[in-house]
């Protein structure tokens, strides 16, 4: 049953909709880099179109001289969750989400334009790779809430990762089996600056738990995925030594440091997440 009519869009339009629902903000430099758009006139007009239409909003001040020298940053408005609405795909809960965007904090807003640019980057290493093709396939929160290959997060008790990866191979010249055979799985999670110590230690804690009691789920799952590398992304430097030392510690309470099944558990700091990239060499074991 439709909710509410909408006013016409195109399909591109439709397209970026469906971009900001699943990263919940994006500037127009995302836009059009998920888009492999090449105008940068035409990726405004539309935008332009789909404010005035009420599809979606921005967070920008005009009159701010110094707001100004920063990009618009986009999210989906009241008739982007009745276009959502009309197409009874998406997850209620899911939807209930998107009518409290412009209510979201700066660390929110932040965390999911750095997961895009992580987005990006993975579509663009994708695209890239020729002999070898390595592909890498995410899911973000709000892609496993519906059918999807990490749907089965969606009703964890333990872990909540902001992104799902899968490193794929293929190569028709070699026997590396199956095309798009997943070789590596990872779990990332960006923890906010505001985030209090004792639940950065239960979030440790969950993930030391998940990889010591759920992989025989995972397994299951994933059709024999490998078992996931976690990534967390820590604020600060002094984070990172508190979380590394921290997980350390629980990790060697059930895996002698050189077993072959002891899990991969890796940290960096939001700084270097954003200069170099989410496969840049980057990540401390810890």
């Amino acid at each position: 049953m439709k909710i509410k009519s909408v006013p016409k869009i195109t399909p591109k339009q439709k397209e970026i909709l469906n971009l900001l629902y699943t990263h919940r903000f994006l500037t127009r430099i995302q836009i059009q880099a998920l888009l492999k758009h090449k105008d940068k006139k035409t990726i405004n007009m539309w935008l332009k179109d789909l404010r005035q239409k009420e599809y979606i909003k921005w967070i920008y001040d005009k009159d701010d001289f110094f707001a100004k020298t920063k990009p618009a940053i986009y999210y989906i408005g009241i008739n982007g969750i009745r276009h959502f609405g009309n197409l009874n795909f998406h997850a209620d809960v899911e939807l209930r989400k998107r009518y409290r965007e412009h209510e979201r904090n700066l660390d929110f807003i932040n965390r999911n334009i750095l997961l895009a640019d992580c987005c990006i980057e993975l579509d663009d290493e994708k695209h890239s790779t020729h002999y070898l093709k390595t592909r890498y396939y995410y899911e973000t929160e709000a892609d496993y809430h519906s059918f999807s290959y990490y749907n089965f997060l969606a009703e964890s008790e333990q872990i909540r990762p902001n992104l799902c990866i899968s490193k794929a191979q293929d190569d028709q010249d070699e026997d590396y089996g199956d095309p798009d055979t997943v070789v590596e799985s990872y779990l990332l999670e960006i923890f906010d600056p505001s985030l209090p110590r004792y639940r950065l230690r239960n979030r440790l804690n969950k993930y030391v738990e998940y990889l010591d009691q759920e992989l025989d789920e995972w397994d299951a799952q994933t059709n024999g995925d490998p078992p996931p590398i976690i990534l967390l992304v820590c604020a600060t430097l002094t984070d990172l030594i508190y979380a590394k030392r921290r997980t350390r510690g629980l990790l060697e309470d059930i895996w002698d440091y050189d077993e072959m099944d002891r899990p991969h558990i890796r940290f960096t700091t939001t700084a270097k997440l954003r200069e170099f990239g989410v496969l840049g060499e980057i990540w401390e074991e810890a």
